[in-house]
């Protein structure tokens, strides 16, 4: 029941947190150029008709000789990541039912909590 009371307090405080962070453009177009994204352009090569491990080597070989290739799409970076948690699919509806499950749980376990220590005090 704590770790619940706990997960709550946390939740309340990203609440509050998140709406003020804030993103530099500017840092995050550099960021994103080059090798961070190298899987990136290696999926948009095999999407475009070529085979994965040729992609995987092209990629690989224009790295090393400092040959980049363009700079990718927000929205392209977004859409490949698709597993639950990632940045494409958070999944938050599987938290917030997660979440009703644990506090329906934690109530009904209080309840029989309650009324085991009221039989137990004779009452």
């Amino acid at each position: 029941m704590r770790g619940v009371d706990r997960l709550e307090g946390m939740l309340s405080m990203m609440a509050v947190a998140v709406p003020r962070l804030g993103v530099e453009p500017t840092v995050g177009r550099n960021i994103l150029s080059g090798g961070p994204l190298a899987t990136d352009e290696v999926m948009r090569r095999v999407e475009g008709g070529s085979a994965f491990r040729s992609a995987y080597r092209e990629v690989a070989a224009a790295i090393r000789e400092g040959d980049l290739w363009r700079e990718p799409v927000a929205e392209e970076i977004i859409g490949r990541r698709k597993s639950t948690g990632g940045l494409g699919n958070l999944g938050l509806n599987e938290v917030r039912a997660r979440l009703r499950a644990a506090r329906t749980w934690t109530a009904r376990e209080q309840r029989r909590f309650d009324g085991a220590m009221t039989r137990l005090a004779g009452r």
